[in-house]
């Protein structure tokens, strides 16, 4: 299911006085903010922080937004997780992000065969890693690799060409 807000990234810590903060952005692109006027802090709209500034600082960006002018008014949202609508970064509706596979089984393309329901994704520095739980109840990782992966249908699942054994 396509959820309306998805997670922009992390405020890592303030930068200077004038109330900058260091954000480590989770969106892709050279230019991951381009075209995004507001973040939230929390997945809905309400408080939106407009964004008045972005610029890259290393493998950061550093942010600063209208009415947030001081280290201190910055302060309050050190190591939260905030947000972005998905009409911002995505207006026609086209584009399909990890968050929308998390509860989609998992399939084998050429049998059928269901693996279990995608639970979580996480970034391991060389790709990303699909959690499913198996229909056992165990924890399984499939790596997120583009050779692996057949097609992604948000109705019926990710479809998938597994390596013979990885589920075993």
């Amino acid at each position: 299911m396509k959820q309306d807000f998805l997670e922009a990234g992390l405020v890592r810590n303030t930068h200077a006085l004038r109330g900058e903060v260091k954000f480590e952005c989770w969106l892709d692109g050279d230019q991951p903010l381009s075209g995004v006027k507001n973040l939230y802090p929390a997945p809905r709209e309400e408080n939106p922080l407009e964004l008045n500034t972005v610029r890259r600082q290393g493998d950061l960006l550093l942010v600063s937004f209208c009415g947030i002018d001081s280290v201190e008014k910055a302060q309050i949202y050190k190591g939260k997780t905030l947000y972005v609508s998905r009409s911002q970064i995505d207006p026609r509706g086209e584009k399909v992000f990890f968050a929308d596979l998390i509860g989609l089984p998992l399939v084998e393309s050429e049998s059928g065969r269901e693996y279990g329901k995608i639970s979580e994704i996480s970034s391991r520095g060389a790709g990303e890693l699909l959690s499913v739980r198996l229909p056992s109840g165990r924890e399984a990782y499939f790596p997120y690799v583009k050779e692996w992966v057949d097609r992604i249908d948000l109705e019926k699942g990710v479809f998938v060409h597994a390596p013979e054994g990885i589920f075993d």
